[in-house]
């Protein structure tokens, strides 16, 4: 029986300690900026006709500009593994974001800037940079912007109200 207690306290103080030290291997970013994101606005018109009394013309327009919006990104970074929490403005509908964190693919995690490549969803991939030295994050695609200034996270601490 203590056989077997030791072996339980052992198997507990292992998997105890490999979960303390990813914890403390985890370095947590909130980037507080903004960006802009691409918005398309459709128009319809019909014509009337006072001495007809009929529609004779109709009208479509299209206009594409860019929406600004203020907002922050949450980023995880646990030795070459980079995930993502993005403002909503920039999710697409359909993405392929796990429990709203998004993986950083080609991920180059080096002295000075971490880069790599957010695949938002099938048709939308963006570029990622942050500068190690400055705490700037930058991330751009065709589709949205968001430039942060990123502070690091001590989740050790405890609340702050």
């Amino acid at each position: 029986m203590t056989i077997v207690r030791s072996v339980a306290v052992v198997i507990a103080c292992v998997f105890g300690a490999a979960t303390i030290a990813y914890a403390q291997s985890t370095t947590a970013l909130l980037c507080q900026g903004s960006g802009s994101v691409l918005e398309s606005q459709v128009s319809n018109g019909m014509e009337y006709e006072n001495k007809t009394h009929s529609y004779s013309k109709s009208t479509n327009s299209s206009t594409t500009g860019r929406r600004p919006f203020n907002g922050a990104v949450n980023v995880e970074i646990a030795g070459n593994s980079v995930r993502m929490r993005l403002p909503h403005e920039i999710m697409p509908g359909i993405n392929s974001a796990h429990d709203g964190w998004f993986t950083l693919n080609d991920v180059f995690v080096g002295e000075k800037e971490i880069t790599g490549t957010l695949k938002l969803n099938t048709l939308n991939r963006a570029k990622v940079r942050i500068d190690r030295m400055t705490g700037q994050l930058t991330l751009a695609s065709g589709f949205e912007d968001f430039d942060g200034a990123c502070n690091k996270v001590d989740t050790n601490s405890g609340p702050k109200f």
